[in-house]
């Protein structure tokens, strides 16, 4: 933990200013120099008459700005916060977003919602390459065995080697309509659905089997609902897929060797903002086990009563 807060002090030292930040986000969005959003035109003069810089096209006068196209379009918060909230989910931890308010000074919502397009930005990344070669998916769960009723069931999928060890992992939460809501577990028609979405056409698939013969994709479930229960203390089934990616998300990166922090820089300088009103949109989700009960208390003294009977 020292090494890391020593790490992200030095970060914020190299990230102490708004220029600092946005020569930064300016090579990450034209790494080979600028190019008009709309004409394509090289050449641009700058306005600094506002917070942040304007880029006006030498051709068609369009004016861009250095946080438009990005993640972070249309938010009032420094960059030299964003940077630091980007360094934190970076790390192998990641972070909540009660730790993320009280490091980077902001509200509560504030970090919740800078959170989710990063994570927003990491489900991007994970979006861009399907599953190859020797692919084994497995049928597990999120959530506690002992409250059968309320687990979220997911497929941890993986590219694999000679060795049975994972190349490249996805962990994906299907649609409600492909679960069995009484066993919850995933249908046969959502093994394929996974498998049209998110593995490629030739890839060598095997058929879903049972936890034990899965030793490698069960670590990562253990580790995935581990992360998810030390971290965030739970996550409930509307914002899970967000979470399960961003674990993948960086697991993947490290079975590459590819450092976190600057391919997520990238692509958080390229994916589209998300906005407010489509991340707490409804989702169709699982029913709550306790409603049929009458309370969360009565759901559970029927599941005590089962254990002591």
């Amino acid at each position: 933990m020292r090494e890391i807060l020593e790490t992200f002090e030095s970060f914020c030292r190299k990230f102490d200013t708004e220029n600092a930040c946005v020569d930064a986000l300016f090579t990450d969005r034209w790494p080979h120099g600028f190019r008009c959003p709309v004409c394509r035109h090289p050449h641009y003069s700058t306005i600094t008459t506002r917070r942040l810089p304007l880029y006006e096209c030498r051709s068609c006068k369009h004016q861009t700005s250095i946080i438009a196209g990005t993640i972070m379009e249309g938010s009032s918060t420094k960059l030299t916060r964003w940077f630091q909230a980007l360094f934190l989910l970076a790390q192998p931890a990641g972070t909540s977003a009660v730790r993320l308010a009280q490091v980077i000074q902001v509200t509560y919502k504030t970090a919740w919602l800078i959170a989710h397009k990063i994570r927003h930005a990491m489900q991007q990344a994970d979006a861009e390459r399907r599953l190859q070669g020797n692919v084994n998916i497995h049928r597990t769960f999120y959530g506690y065995l002992c409250f059968s009723d309320a687990r979220q069931p997911i497929l941890v999928a993986a590219s694999i080697n000679d060795q049975q060890q994972p190349l490249h992992v996805k962990i994906k939460q299907p649609e409600p309509r492909h679960v069995l809501n009484e066993k919850r577990i995933v249908t046969d028609e959502g093994v394929n659905r996974f498998i049209a979405l998110h593995v490629s056409p030739d890839a060598n698939t095997v058929a879903p089997r049972p936890v034990d013969h899965l030793a490698s994709l069960n670590r990562i479930r253990a580790g995935a609902t581990n992360w998810l229960n030390d971290t965030f203390q739970g996550i409930g089934s509307k914002h899970l897929q967000a979470y399960l990616d961003e674990y993948a998300y960086r697991l993947n990166l490290n079975l590459l060797d590819v450092p976190v922090l600057s391919n997520l820089l990238q692509w958080c300088s390229s994916t589209p903002v998300l906005i407010y009103r489509k991340l707490i949109r409804n989702k169709p989700v699982l029913p709550v086990p306790w409603i049929a009960w009458g309370g969360k208390n009565k759901w559970k003294g029927h599941h005590l009563t089962l254990w002591y009977a």
